[in-house]
């Protein structure tokens, strides 16, 4: 493989964490990058398929997270295109949103327009200390898309989204953190490490829980008989699971519980 056709998706696996990471720094990895968000996809189909596979990381290479769209390219391109385009990038956000397994953002340097999108449909963000974390879209006269209005109101609540819209006002890892758009924020190069360690803490958890959470959060904010629909729909379930079982056994026997997200 030349230089020219490396992949632009790094995909790595070890010990039950998939790693996923965009290396287009010619675009500041770009989604508009041929091959990226299929990458993206291929390694997603690794996740949901393989059941030794428990969680996964998303980031970016070389000082950036993500750049978002071409302008260019949305510029020049048809409005039936565009719409095409659109629609098939949805399948990444929605893909993400609605897998059982969770997903991490590990963000350094910007994570705008799109990229911003790509990691708020993530279940955590850790900010690095270069990460910036901007809704661009209003800067060129566009709106947002990748499933902001979904994403960004439930991470920062509706009053912050609005502005962040509005105004394309720029976060740092620091306000990022304060604001609840980041999860963590910590020094530089530690995103990608601290993001590892939280996918050990998943790892080494109820996965077949984990993935309800993750359901029942989507689904919030829930009236109470939403809530208690949802939980009679799903706890029983686990309480049958060898999870619970292996928990409940832990317990009694005063010992660490040794899951397997079954």
């Amino acid at each position: 493989m030349t230089a020219d056709q490396r992949p632009v998706v790094d995909i790595e696996r070890n010990d039950g964490v998939l790693q996923l990471r965009i290396d287009a720094p010619a675009t500041r990895n770009s989604l508009s990058t041929p091959g990226v968000v299929e990458g993206l996809l291929a390694g997603l189909d690794q996740l949901e398929n393989d059941p030794e596979l428990r969680c996964a990381i998303l980031t970016g290479a070389g000082g950036a997270f993500c750049s978002g769209g071409d302008l260019r390219q949305l510029a020049s391109a048809p409005e039936a295109d565009t719409r095409r385009k659109m629609s098939a990038n949805a399948w990444l956000y929605r893909r993400i949103a609605l897998a059982d397994k969770l997903v991490i953002a590990a963000v350094d340097g910007p994570a705008f327009g799109a990229g911003l999108g790509l990691a708020t449909c993530c279940d955590l963000v850790v900010a690095g200390a270069s990460a910036r974390f901007c809704c661009a879209f209003v800067r060129v006269g566009a709106m947002p898309d990748a499933g902001l209005f979904w994403s960004l109101p439930a991470r920062v609540g509706v009053p912050m989204a609005r502005r962040m819209m509005l105004f394309a006002e720029e976060l740092d890892g620091a306000q990022a953190r304060a604001a609840g758009l980041a999860d963590e924020h910590v020094t530089e190069g530690s995103a990608l490490p601290a993001a590892h360690a939280l996918a050990r803490r998943l790892v080494e958890g109820p996965g077949r829980a984990h993935g309800r959470i993750k359901a029942g959060l989507r689904q919030s904010p829930m009236s109470i008989e939403q809530a208690l629909a949802f939980q009679l729909d799903n706890a029983p379930g686990l309480f049958a699971s060898a999870d619970f079982q292996e928990g409940a056994a832990a317990f009694f026997e005063k010992r660490k519980p040794v899951f397997t997200g079954r």
